[in-house]
């Protein structure tokens, strides 16, 4: 029950988890948004996490081998108290990198046009994701990728011996959209929160619920449509015309 399980909890948690989700929201970004993020910004916010990271929990290790307990109102000994200063300045370096990255937020946002991502492919990515236009078209491929390997897009962009020659567009099958998933998610949510409650009313009219959009579902013929061709050719020729732009 020391300090050092929470440092190891957050060691664990912002390290593994909070970076890595950082990570992706950088690097997904223009693909989901058309635009990168501001890097001088995103370094600042970088080195004020990964400094303030360590500044803020390697003490606590050290006090918990001291033996201080977490959730303590109050501390008498007086030898805790550097590293819990040193601590908190990490806290406040943490701080500043989150609100570098709410001002990094802001000014891609002010500077889209500037930073706009016309070739789909920012980063020089292998994977089939940065093939197609920022924010990808709804139908994602106009053709079905042929994949050769673990990098297929670095296989079409940089090896001679894979054959890619522009095949004409056609038809494609596409399903509609519909919000039946979310309401049957949330009377499932409604009929677990009854019976976790004891509320009986609730948890019947919930499953109830859940049944009706069930069936109604399942009698619904009319879930699918077909882009034309044309329009495919005529959206992949909006892309390749930013591109060359």
């Amino acid at each position: 029950n020391s300090l050092f399980l929470i440092a190891h909890f957050h060691n664990t948690i912002i390290g593994g988890v909070v970076f890595g989700y950082f990570a992706g929201f950088v690097y997904w970004f223009p693909k989901m948004f058309g635009f990168t993020l501001d890097e001088k910004l995103g370094k600042l916010a970088f080195w004020h996490w990964i400094v303030g990271f360590f500044v803020t929990f390697t003490p606590m290790y050290i006090l918990g081998l001291m033996g201080m307990t977490r959730r303590l109102s109050h501390i008498d000994t007086v030898a805790w108290q550097p590293l819990l200063i040193v601590s908190v300045v990490g806290v406040a370096i943490i701080a500043g990198g989150i609100v570098l990255q709410i001002l990094q937020l802001i000014k891609s946002i002010r500077m889209r046009k500037k930073n706009s991502d016309t070739t789909g492919d920012p980063w020089d990515g292998r994977t089939l994701e940065w093939s197609v236009s920022s924010p990808p078209p709804h139908y994602n491929f106009a053709h079905i990728p042929v994949v050769y390997g673990r990098s297929p897009f670095w296989n079409m962009k940089y090896d001679t011996q894979v054959d890619e020659h522009m095949r004409p567009y056609e038809d494609i099958h596409m399903p509609k959209n519909t919000a039946m998933g979310i309401y049957i998610a949330t009377l499932s949510f409604l009929f677990a929160f009854g019976i976790i409650w004891h509320i009986i009313w609730l948890a019947v009219v919930a499953i109830l619920g859940v049944v009706v959009c069930v069936v109604a579902r399942s009698f619904d013929y009319d879930i699918d449509y077909y882009i034309p061709a044309a329009e495919v050719a005529r959206t992949e020729g909006r892309q390749l015309n930013k591109k060359r732009i």
